[in-house]
């Protein structure tokens, strides 16, 4: 027995990272927080729901430690439990994946055809908001006067 082998309890030519050993189920949970986190809490914000720059990286890096462990699985002598187990976290891991990233930069994307919406360059449709002093004030009131519309959608 060498001195490797008795200090570690395992062959020199099995992996010592602890992350190697535990990488087969902490990665599918690395990429179910990502998933799960943005539509849970970042979707919330514009700035992390048009590129997910907290999430992206947390589900790629639990697709890469899934395969890492699936590989680091089948590559030692592992139960074929933990065999199955360990490519079903690699399939659960690559399918939120791609989920994540289909819906980010494809699905939420893909707005309905506006066919109530007036054309371009044609006069906008009268209608009457409050002012400020909570005055009625109609668009027609307003013509040939210079009047910017700013339709705000604000999160509160």
């Amino acid at each position: 027995m060498s001195a490797l082998e008795s200090a570690a309890g395992t062959p020199p030519d099995q992996p010592q990272a602890w992350w190697r050993r535990h990488a087969s189920w902490l990665g599918p949970l690395i990429t179910l927080f990502g998933f799960l986190s943005y539509f849970l809490y970042f979707y919330q914000y514009p700035a992390t729901r048009d590129f997910p720059i907290v999430n992206l990286p947390l589900v790629l890096l639990g697709l890469g430690l899934s395969a890492l462990g699936c590989w680091s699985l089948l590559k030692n002598r592992a139960r074929l439990l933990r065999k199955l187990l360990g490519g079903l976290g690699l399939l659960f891991s690559f399918g939120l994946t791609g989920l994540l990233i289909f819906y980010v930069f494809y699905y939420s994307y893909q707005l309905p055809e506006s066919t109530a919406a007036p054309a371009v360059k044609t006069p906008a449709p009268d209608f009457t908001l409050t002012d400020a002093n909570g005055e009625p004030v109609t668009l027609s009131s307003l013509r040939g006067k210079k009047v910017i519309i700013d339709f705000y959608r604000g999160n509160w």
